[in-house]
């Protein structure tokens, strides 16, 4: 044994007595932890305190969190200082920051509402009571502040409501102001959506809402208007386009009805809301009619206001579209023509006709006559249209009668008034025509001829007399059903015959009558002589000299020319 060694077994005892006394401290602290989170447990309220949490340094125990009010720490750590073997309690807590503005975002996916941003102290269980009752599952990442507006609750509650009524959608509380934004994928959440955003509670401001409504395709819409009423159909881009062309449809419809069956959808083409306008604006120049946008096609039926024919239609609605879109069918019925007018021109040997007539068999029935009458060319072009006075036909085939037989001339009907002013080859014509035309205007009508002769022109040389007189009865003659005399049709030939005739005074013509058909060659003869016979009589009454003319017939000429004819010899 060696006293003198003694301290050396100092060193281990310290070393036992230090791992015992931590072991012990430990043991210790465990143990105060525990009945601290008992304590916090038995305390703390959600309604006082937020994320609170102790810790344990010896016997010193530390409170943090965020405490929801002034006094919401003092009875927590008041339990917490009771335990056995707590030295102090540390109030680490603190108060919820100012949020300004104060701004909680619900963003719904599904049946899933997430929250971000700010709530007030005490609120979170108001929001999860509001998702609950919509069915919504709640993922909340906000934090505690203060600033929110006093009607916080409602208005929390108010954006939930939005989002259950839309869908799929973010709402934004901003203060007291909501933002919405979403696509609604029913036009029935559509317009729940629209009307919830539209019944805000007291104190709050909707301030912006960007909703789609649901996309449609093809995108269409149509107006129609029927009188001074007038309907809508279909689609609108957006609220305000929907609004603006309702405007403009009950502003054409005046005071009379306008019906509103259109709606907001998603898809339409860029540009649609000028298009709309533009149909809108063309349908004001019909008395009824329908004009209909479907994507990027236009197309407008209807009948025309007076004076309002299809061209004119199609040209204004043409013109007005956006870029972009195209016009499809336009089938317009001319309105009532007012004054109801035709035309016909005639001169260097064309005939130009224009204006009206009142229906397309009437029409075929004019041009038909003219054709028989005249045998040059048919210029311009006679549309229908409706207004025309009763026995238009009448009075416009008696005027068309009247300046096909005019060397230059123009005839004019215009309501029920018919002029007829112009050069006539002959006196005799001259008086004919006024005397006819007197006979034939319709009861109602009244009517001019205003006629002189076609100025002399230098006499027609014996070497181009056959040639002219050859150009002149091209278009042929015809006769009465008993050959005694020409029929009404060949007078404009057999005036403009006497005319090429009085230019060369002393040429001799032989007038042959050819006909075959009728029985024996005698037969043929005869009426082939009556028929050249009434030619000359209808060319010495206007004014040809009889010494000049010499009737004659022939039977078949045994060759390829038509068996009935009228020929003429220059001698």
């Amino acid at each position: 044994m060696q006293p003198g060694k003694w301290w050396i077994g100092l060193l281990p005892l310290a070393i036992l007595v230090t791992i015992a006394a931590i072991m012990n401290g430990e043991k210790i602290e465990a143990d105060i932890a525990g009945r601290a989170r008992s304590a916090l447990t038995r305390a703390a309220t959600p309604q006082s305190l937020a994320d609170a949490a102790v810790t344990v340094d010896g016997r010193d125990v530390t409170l943090s969190g965020t405490a929801l009010s002034r006094e919401a720490a003092a009875p927590v750590v008041a339990e917490i200082a009771k335990e056995d073997g707590v030295r102090a309690v540390i109030d680490m807590t603190a108060a919820p920051g100012l949020a300004k503005p104060f701004v909680l975002t619900l963003a719904r996916h599904s049946k899933t509402l997430a929250l971000s941003g700010h709530v007030p102290p005490n609120a979170r269980e108001t929001l999860r009571a509001a998702a609950a009752a919509e069915g919504l599952t709640l993922t909340d990442e906000t934090a505690y502040a203060f600033g929110a507006p006093a009607n916080f609750d409602a208005l929390a509650a108010y954006a939930v409501a939005v989002l259950d009524a839309l869908g799929d959608g973010e709402a934004v509380l901003s203060d007291a102001t909501l933002t919405a934004s979403g696509a609604a994928a029913s036009f029935d959440a559509y317009d729940r959506a629209l009307a919830t955003l539209r019944s805000p509670p007291a104190g709050v401001e909707v301030k912006m809402i960007e909703v789609a409504a649901p996309r449609v395709a093809p995108f269409v819409w149509s107006a129609t208007k029927s009188g001074a009423s007038v309907s809508l159909f279909g689609y609108a881009p957006t609220p305000a386009v929907h609004e603006a062309l309702a405007s403009e449809a009950a502003a054409l419809a005046g005071a009379a009805t306008l019906a509103d069956q259109s709606r907001v959808a998603s898809g339409a083409p860029s540009e649609f809301a000028a298009a709309a306008r533009a149909a809108l604006t063309t349908l004001d120049g019909l008395e009824s009619g329908k004009v209909a946008l479907a994507d990027d096609r236009v197309s407008i039926t209807g009948v025309g206001k007076p004076n309002m024919t299809s061209a004119a239609v199609e040209t204004r609605l043409r013109a007005a579209l956006p870029k972009g879109f195209t016009l499809g069918a336009v089938e317009i019925a001319a309105g009532i023509v007012s004054p109801y007018v035709l035309t016909a021109r005639k001169d260097d040997g064309v005939l130009a006709l224009s204006g009206f007539a009142p229906d397309s068999a009437a029409r075929e029935r004019l041009v038909a006559l003219v054709r028989r009458r005249f045998g040059g060319e048919i210029a311009g072009e006679i549309g229908v249209a409706a207004g025309a006075p009763a026995g238009f036909d009448r009075a416009a085939a008696a005027a068309l009668r009247a300046v096909t037989r005019l060397r230059t001339g123009a005839a004019a009907i215009s309501d029920r008034r018919i002029a007829v002013e112009g050069a006539a080859f002959t006196a005799r014509a001259a008086e004919d025509i006024k005397a006819r035309l007197a006979k034939e205007t319709p009861e109602g009508f009244e009517s001019s001829a205003l006629l002189g002769l076609a100025s002399p022109e230098d006499e027609i040389a014996p070497a181009e007399l056959h040639a002219a007189i050859a150009r002149t009865v091209a278009p042929g003659f015809s006769f009465s059903a008993d050959h005694s005399a020409l029929a009404e049709e060949a007078e404009p030939v057999a005036d403009a015959l006497a005319f090429v005739l009085l230019r060369a005074p002393r040429a001799k013509v032989a007038i042959i009558g050819r006909f075959d058909g009728a029985g024996s060659e005698a037969e043929n003869e005869t009426i082939g002589r009556r028929r050249a016979e009434a030619l000359r009589d209808y060319l010495v009454a206007a004014g040809v000299d009889a010494t000049r003319l010499k009737a004659a017939a022939s039977g078949a000429s045994g060759d390829d020319a038509p068996g009935r004819r009228i020929e003429l010899m220059v001698d």
